[in-house]
């Protein structure tokens, strides 16, 4: 049951970002991602309440694989960053869309808030250190490259240039 189950969630997450790639948000409807994914509203239902609802769930699972994936250690290396520059290129058929859409001020709010929760737990940052002013230039800082890179510069640079340029910055905040 439970691989159905997400084997028909990943049905529906595709279609409604085929759907986006084609159309604003406030346009896509959940009977058109009904149709289009050849399943009924009741199935549609039983995993989401709404098109709002599978917009957050999905922004919210693709952060957290991001978290897991590369930030899963408590270190800010080189590393650690081009993986997570990394994921974000190999998701940008996913992210892409939401530059253009509703669901980008979502995006950022939860990119930030992982962004945030890492430099808290970070072993890289001693919080009796480096103080929340310095803290809070950090995750503009990242969160800033990282939106520059995907909407301004398309990827076109490198996941381990920007990392290493990043990590420069960043090392220049604190000290």
């Amino acid at each position: 049951m439970e691989r159905r189950k997400r084997r028909t969630q990943k049905l529906i997450i595709d279609t409604f970002f085929l759907l986006l790639n084609e159309k604003p948000f406030d346009k896509i409807t959940v009977n058109q991602i009904t149709i289009l994914a050849d399943i009924n509203r009741g199935t549609f239902y039983l995993h989401y309440q709404d098109k709002y609802e599978l917009l957050e769930k999905t922004i919210k699972t693709y952060i957290n694989q991001m978290d897991q994936y590369c930030l899963h250690n408590q270190e800010m290396t080189i590393n650690s960053l081009t993986l997570a520059f990394n994921y974000l290129k190999e998701n940008y058929n996913f992210i892409e869309p939401l530059l253009r859409n509703e669901g980008y001020q979502l995006f950022q709010h939860e990119l930030k808030s992982s962004i945030s929760s890492f430099i808290e737990t970070s072993d890289l940052f001693d919080l009796r250190v480096v103080s929340i002013l310095k803290r809070r230039a950090i995750i503009s800082t990242i969160l800033g490259t990282i939106e520059w890179w995907l909407a301004e510069d398309e990827l076109n640079t490198a996941p381990s240039e920007i990392a290493a340029e990043l990590k420069d910055i960043i090392f220049s905040i604190i000290t």
